[in-house]
């Protein structure tokens, strides 16, 4: 007899209420997994049925847990202007004994998670020694969920919040459950300059937005989006990372690369983590990471959830 399948609305994922520190530890302990080889994870492969969107499908692998499955997630930018949300996304999660699938949910939160969270972890390793000023450029849903988790790591931290809309960065305070403290900064290059970590969590650019001669020495730059940046960010920083290396060649590539040099990009943040390659060799070190979201993180944080959900008894049983 064939297994139903859990269905997990966004209302369910969201009444699962994963805690912030157990999708920290789960990304830690999935990058450890890549480190070690004990993964797969296909470049991202996509469709673009517009000029400013694209539908990806992001398979995983997890041997050592027992997790697999795929992401289906598009990012459509212009949704905003018309009331729905710019990302949206479904992750299916299949029994590796069987092939079967067991779970399928809506992705958009896990998404959310799993890319601040390994924004978080990055810093946990790479950051400088010490962390007074975080620059969040970006007031959305990336924007919120990475001062939730860089709070985590760097709780003594300030973050200066920058967003073309004012009542983004109002409505970005509010929604915060942290006591990070939250302060608006009118111009990304102001709360760039002085920050110890930059994240810019904007939608994908199509023009440089950022110059990499703004970051002052010892920071550590983190683009949700790999657009956006002055070239020299590949160039002129000390210590150049990404989560991937054959994934990011592989989308750089596919998107046409905004950068003309990438050669640099040759290890991945999860050789940090385990000590196999060294990170932040000084606290002057100016580190970029490219971090593009791996499939590994999302099936390990939906593998969580659906964990969660089963013990609840949240979602719809549905057959196959």
């Amino acid at each position: 007899m064939i297994a139903p399948v859990r269905w997990l609305s966004r209302k369910d994922v969201a009444l699962v209420n994963l805690p912030f520190a157990s999708a920290l530890n789960i990304i830690e302990a999935t990058l450890r997994d890549h480190a070690n080889g004990a993964f797969e994870n296909p470049p991202k492969i996509g469709i673009h049925p517009r000029h400013d969107a694209l539908i990806h499908a992001m398979p995983g692998w997890l041997p050592a847990q027992r997790r697999a499955g795929l992401k289906w997630i598009a990012t459509y930018s212009s949704n905003r202007s018309v009331g729905l949300p710019s990302i949206t996304g479904l992750l299916v999660l299949n029994d590796p004994d069987t092939g079967l699938p067991v779970c399928v949910m809506d992705a958009a939160y896990l998404t959310a998670v799993r890319t601040a969270a390994a924004s978080a972890v990055t810093s946990k390793y790479l950051s400088p020694s010490h962390v007074q000023k975080i620059a969040v450029i970006g007031a959305g849903i990336q924007g919120l969920y990475h001062v939730e988790m860089l709070s985590l790591v760097h709780p003594a931290a300030e973050f200066h919040i920058v967003d073309i809309d004012d009542d983004a960065v109002r409505l970005l305070a509010q929604m915060v459950c942290s006591k990070a403290r939250i302060v608006p900064v009118k111009e990304a290059e102001i709360a760039i300059r002085t920050a110890d970590v930059v994240v810019t969590a904007t939608s994908q650019l199509k023009e440089v937005a950022f110059q990499f001669s703004w970051v002052k020495e010892g920071s550590l730059v983190l683009p949700v989006h790999p657009r956006g940046w002055s070239e020299d960010i590949t160039t002129a920083s000390d210590v150049l990372l990404t989560d991937d290396v054959a994934q990011f060649a592989s989308y750089i590539m596919a998107i046409g690369s905004p950068y003309r040099d990438i050669s640099r990009v040759l290890v991945s943040v999860s050789d940090v983590i385990t000590g196999q390659v060294t990170g932040r060799a000084n606290d002057s070190d100016r580190i970029a990471v490219f971090n593009l979201g791996v499939a590994v993180h999302d099936v390990a944080i939906g593998s969580a959830i659906f964990d969660i959900a089963e013990q609840l008894g949240l979602g719809t049983i549905v057959s196959y």
